[in-house]
């Protein structure tokens, strides 16, 4: 499926939100640079200030930039999911709130790292660089290598909580 196709039909589904009556007009999809590490961007072109003042008084846009990289094309699952959270950027919730993740999954949910040797790819970079390479539970003892981005809740022997 096409970036277009997918865009034409995730726009519909978008929440109701200040720009989201624009979106179908304003936004336009490029491709980042292959060495980029996001999987995704939305940029404003009129800029932070106006931007400010735009969805203060609740008026159009102006044209809005979403940016994809380019593997997304081999794994749609993981395309749907970023268009659809950059869409509700573009829209006007500009935080990683728990509403923006929440509609997100509504719309197009999360790909399995498992499941994506894109994110398999971006995990292990994360973990290559990371400071802490270990887990250590403070009650037994136990240690074991970090092969997660996340802290784990629980040691992996006495299922205590860290």
């Amino acid at each position: 499926m096409n970036v277009g196709t997918m865009l034409a039909e995730l726009i519909p589904q978008v929440p109701t939100n200040v720009f989201t009556k624009w979106l179908s007009k304003r936004v336009s999809v490029i491709w980042l640079d292959s060495e980029d590490d996001r999987l995704g961007m939305t940029r404003f072109e009129e800029g932070n200030a106006e931007l400010v003042r735009r969805r203060r008084l609740k008026l159009d846009p102006g044209e809005i930039t979403i940016g994809l990289h380019p593997r997304l094309i081999e794994e749609s699952d993981l395309l749907r999911h970023t268009l659809a959270h950059e869409l509700i950027h573009a829209s006007g919730t500009l935080t990683h709130s728990q509403e923006l993740h929440d509609a997100v999954d509504n719309i197009a949910p999360g790909v399995s790292i498992s499941d994506s040797p894109m994110l398999q790819e971006k995990r292990d970079e994360f973990l290559g660089t990371a400071r802490v390479k270990s887990w250590t539970c403070s009650y037994c003892g136990y240690e074991w290598k970090r092969s997660t981005v996340r802290k784990p809740h629980r040691c992996h022997k006495c299922a205590r909580q860290l």
